[in-house]
């Protein structure tokens, strides 16, 4: 959980995945983080998931940016 806390600070430039649109893929620290987004707001807005966890958010981190979506 400590490491979730140090990314939701950093600068992330999360990029497409060929999973699904609503998922999105960054390499932190070498190993590999999933960002899904959720069915807002039924759900919380966003999951994310790395080896051995995943947590759900109700935020992005201050300093995230995701690609546009293509319907944009």
């Amino acid at each position: 959980m400590d490491e979730l806390k140090a990314i939701l600070k950093q600068k992330i430039d999360w990029q497409k995945s060929d999973e699904s649109d609503y998922i999105f893929n960054a390499i932190i620290s070498g190993k590999l983080w999933k960002l899904r987004l959720n069915d807002f707001p039924e759900e919380p807005l966003c999951t994310v998931i790395w080896e051995g966890g995943q947590q759900d958010l109700d935020d992005l981190g201050e300093h995230w940016t995701l690609p546009k979506h293509r319907g944009e």
